[in-house]
């Protein structure tokens, strides 16, 4: 109890750390929604349209940076001389990774307000506050599988490997998982694949939302199956690398 009432201490500090990197946290931000203003924008030609290409690129700007964030941080933690001093320190090891997790989704929650704002600005997405607070809500909590994810890879990388990595994960991922086009407009074979991505489910689920429906339930226990896997899978990986480290 104690550790766990540390966390929103250990978590605001790693949001500052990412606020000293100011070059990092605006090419972060400004990269999904001018990806939708390119290639959504010209699209979205009537509300329809507008809400389905704007959950689209919200939950592409979520998986970028959750996904992107806890790689590269895990990698440089791990090769770092600071994680040697934290783990001196009376917190357990958990909270470091909670702290981090908790700074990529506050990141990832102002690239999505990125986005929305490009929607609104440029297209007519016509949603009323509840609707719009209900989908900040859900493209949130789905994005927890690929900050699992995050976790995985960093622990099986280093930093120079680390970038290469999530970019061969989180580009295909975007693309197969029907996130940057329709996935009736991919190919046959991968319209196959894609039935079985995170990505999918997570856009499945996003559209949904978007359209005023209640999400299939197939989507929904695929992003939690995917959750327990990857969560499981980066638990194992940071106790052997603890292991390894500190004996």
């Amino acid at each position: 109890m104690t550790a766990l009432l540390k966390l929103p201490r250990f978590a605001g500090y790693a949001i500052l750390e990412l606020l000293r990197q100011p070059t990092y946290v605006l090419t972060t931000l400004i990269f999904p929604s001018m990806f939708f203003w390119f290639f959504g924008v010209p699209n979205a030609q009537d509300p329809d349209s507008a809400r389905m290409l704007m959950g689209s690129f919200a939950a592409f700007a979520v998986l970028g940076v959750v996904l992107f964030q806890l790689t590269v941080a895990v990698a440089q933690d791990r090769a770092g001389h600071w994680s040697l001093y934290l783990r001196s320190l009376p917190v357990p090891s958990w909270v470091f990774l909670a702290a981090q997790i908790v700074a990529s989704f506050v990141l990832a929650l102002m690239a999505v307000g990125l986005v929305v704002v490009t929607a609104l600005l440029a297209t007519e997405p016509q949603m009323s506050l509840r609707q719009f607070l209900e989908f900040f809500a859900w493209v949130m909590l789905c994005g927890f599988p690929f900050a699992s994810l995050g976790l995985v890879l960093g622990s099986l990388t280093d930093p120079k490997s680390a970038v290469p990595v999530g970019n061969l994960v989180y580009l295909p991922l975007s693309f197969a998982g029907g996130l940057w086009i329709p996935p009736n407009a991919l190919s046959a074979g991968v319209q196959t694949i894609s039935e079985y991505l995170p990505t999918r489910f997570y856009g499945e689920v996003i559209w949904a939302l978007v359209r005023g429906e209640t999400p299939n339930e197939r989507w929904i226990y695929g992003l939690l199956a995917y959750s327990v896997v990857f969560f499981a899978a980066a638990i194992y990986l940071h106790r052997r690398d603890l292991g390894a480290r500190f004996g």
